[in-house]
């Protein structure tokens, strides 16, 4: 189960918020669905589109594995995708 934001914790909301951005802006850019993002090439589904629409938006805190995931997908080092941020 992901992790809910913690409004507690100073600048987490707004910290996820901007890796959310980044991840739609490449989603995107790359012409990949939330569905397609969740899933692997081949179609293997590891999230689903419910749970990428609430991590674009702020409101999950996606664990590492995730990051992980979706910079593979999106072609991406993990340090690409959290640069910056």
């Amino acid at each position: 189960m992901p992790a809910r934001v913690n409004p507690d914790v100073p600048g987490e909301p707004r910290l996820l918020k901007a890796v959310g951005r980044r991840i739609r802006e490449l989603r995107t850019k790359r012409g990949l669905t939330m569905a397609e993002l969740g899933a692997n090439k081949k179609g293997v589904v590891y999230f689903q589109r419910q749970y990428v629409w609430k991590m674009e938006t702020g409101r999950v805190a996606p664990s590492l594995a995730a990051l992980a995931h979706f910079a593979k997908r999106l072609d991406v080092t993990l340090a690409e995708l959290l640069k910056g941020i």
